[in-house]
């Protein structure tokens, strides 16, 4: 694909790029939201800057430990490429320093979680058109007539379109269309304004975790077959059934003006 790209004179690595643009648009699209619930300005700048550092550091880590054969001389665990990331690392990262901020702050979780998932979705979507031009988290071959041939190894070249190896599936394009088909069909079974906090992240959560779970047997992943087999579908599972058992729970409950603040 176009593993970097030549913008005003200066080559910048696509995934980098669409990395930063999903970071700012994400801060940007739950500014005014986490600002309804109650948070003052400097606050939502802290708690977004924090939440950023804890996802790149909670992502390496949980890639290090899933797969440490990829680390070494040539590539430390720390360092501070934008390679080796994985995205349940981060959310976990982020969602530890949410839950922290949400008990220093005195408010509700739930309305925290709910304002950010359509801005989580947004930056997944574009991270995902990262992923897509650097060729990275690409999928098994395949013979349809989608299948997508990206350029690997020595051979890469920025810019090119040179059939390199067998054609694969574009589980970026996958999981970038299923997370944005999520985000319609939770605003159709949200309409009401009055849902109890927390069905809109209860219901994406459980939408992106069967996405990611059904795309699974596809991408083509550097782990253990333990971990694509055992690992991964038994998390994905696990958060499932978490979500579904939550939505229940809420079920029945309505909104309040003061349901952010505890």
């Amino acid at each position: 694909m176009a593993p970097q790209l030549s913008l005003f004179g200066l080559t910048v690595k696509s995934y980098s790029l669409c990395a930063a643009i999903a970071a700012i648009v994400c801060a940007a699209a739950v500014f005014r939201p986490l600002r309804r619930i109650g948070i003052k300005k400097s606050g939502v700048l802290l708690l977004l800057l924090s939440m950023c550092a804890a996802f790149l550091i909670g992502a390496r880590l949980w890639n290090v430990a899933l797969n440490p054969s990829a680390y070494g001389e040539r590539r430390p665990w720390y360092t501070p490429r934008m390679v080796g990331l994985s995205l349940y690392g981060g959310l976990l990262g982020a969602f530890l320093v949410l839950w922290i901020a949400s008990r220093l702050m005195r408010l509700r979780l739930l309305p925290l979680l709910d304002a950010f998932t359509y801005p989580f979705a947004l930056a997944f979507c574009i991270a995902r058109i990262g992923c897509f031009l650097n060729g990275c988290c690409g999928g098994v071959s395949t013979k349809l007539p989608w299948g997508v041939v990206f350029p690997s190894g020595k051979d890469a070249i920025p810019g090119s379109l040179i059939a390199i190896r067998n054609a694969v599936h574009p589980t970026q394009l996958y999981e970038l269309l299923l997370a944005l088909v999520g985000i319609l069909l939770c605003s159709l079974l949200l309409k009401k304004r009055n849902a109890p906090p927390g069905r809109r992240a209860f219901l994406y959560g459980i939408w992106f975790c069967a996405m990611r779970l059904a795309v699974l047997p596809l991408r083509a992943l550097p782990y253990s077959a333990a971990v694509k087999t055992i690992l991964y579908p038994a998390i994905y599972l696990l958060l499932i059934a978490l979500g579904v058992f939550l939505l229940i729970r809420t079920a029945g409950k309505r909104s309040s003006p003061n349901d952010g603040v505890k």
